[in-house]
């Protein structure tokens, strides 16, 4: 949080009303970062979903809610937390890696799901037959700076192999399945050239569904936690998305809406945590110490 939000007279009135230790956000920071997002180039429509597993407070959900963004959860128990927190279950999906025992339930509200894998396409149909779908895929490309947030391609569980998609029309045929979303994250690099990659493969499997009517390419976008980082550009990162889309309307007649779920990116540098020294001791040639912070 930039030193002018948060400076020492705010965090002492603030310790001073509501105690410490207490955690302190930036609205304009978090409404800055929330437009920057529905701004990304999309030629045929934008849904911005915010990926709650960054953070849940449900002031944030609201707040979020009300400057117009949908929202992504990674269980179902996100999605009953954000119903519970007042957001209509028609601007939710889910993509998990386990399908929620209630799933049904959740449907039935309005709550959208994204099968990961073809065992809950299995499951789906199994109990949804002739409804409607969104399928992940891991398009065999990934990005990040660790293996850790790389979630594509062979060394990563998320989402259905690109090469599964005979598989996969099969139990779409089989319970007569209206797939509507193509959705895709490849991790938390911030590479133009790489998101590009991912894109174009991503759009051969919506290009495999004639029912696809939204393409999601998911979050991940990097973050300058500190100076010498640079963070995601999402003008430069959108504007070859915005050309692959354009180019597949040109060539297939259909205009995808585009969809996102920053989370990390909308959040990271927008809080603080308020904390009170208590004492610190003198340990002479090591200098004070803080003994005790609450």
């Amino acid at each position: 949080m930039a030193e002018s939000i948060l400076d020492y007279q705010t965090a002492s009135a603030i310790a001073s009303r509501h105690g410490t230790p207490v955690y302190v956000y930036s609205e304009a920071y978090l409404l800055k970062q929330a437009r920057d997002a529905l701004a990304f180039p999309a030629p045929y429509g934008l849904t911005v979903r915010y990926a709650i597993k960054a953070l849940s407070t449900r002031a944030i959900l609201k707040l979020f809610d009300k400057e117009g963004l949908h929202f992504d959860a990674s269980s179902g128990y996100e999605a009953e937390r954000l119903i519970a927190a007042g957001i209509d279950p028609t601007k939710i999906t889910i993509s998990t890696q386990e399908m929620p025992e209630n799933f049904v339930d959740l449907v039935n509200a309005g709550v959208a799901i994204n099968a990961c894998s073809l065992r809950q396409l299995e499951l789906y149909g199994l109990a949804m037959q002739g409804s409607e779908i969104g399928l992940r895929f891991n398009p065999g490309l990934g990005s990040g700076g660790t293996n850790r947030t790389n979630v594509g391609g062979p060394a990563s569980s998320f989402g259905i192999w690109h090469e599964k998609l005979d598989e996969v029309h099969a139990i779409v045929e089989k319970y007569n399945l209206k797939v509507i979303r193509v959705h895709t994250h490849i991790g938390s690099g911030s590479d133009p050239e790489v998101w590009k990659r991912a894109a174009s493969l991503s759009l051969r499997m919506a290009e495999a569904f004639d029912t696809v009517t939204h393409f999601n390419l998911g979050g991940g976008f990097k973050v300058a936690r500190i100076n010498e980082e640079t963070p995601t550009d999402l003008q430069e990162i959108g504007r070859p998305i915005q050309a692959l889309l354009e180019d597949f309307a040109a060539r297939t007649g259909r205009q995808l809406h585009f969809e996102i779920e920053p989370g990390t990116y909308l959040l990271a540098n927008s809080g603080a945590l308020l904390a009170t020294v208590q004492d610190v001791v003198d340990t002479g040639e090591q200098g004070y110490r803080l003994s005790l912070i609450h």
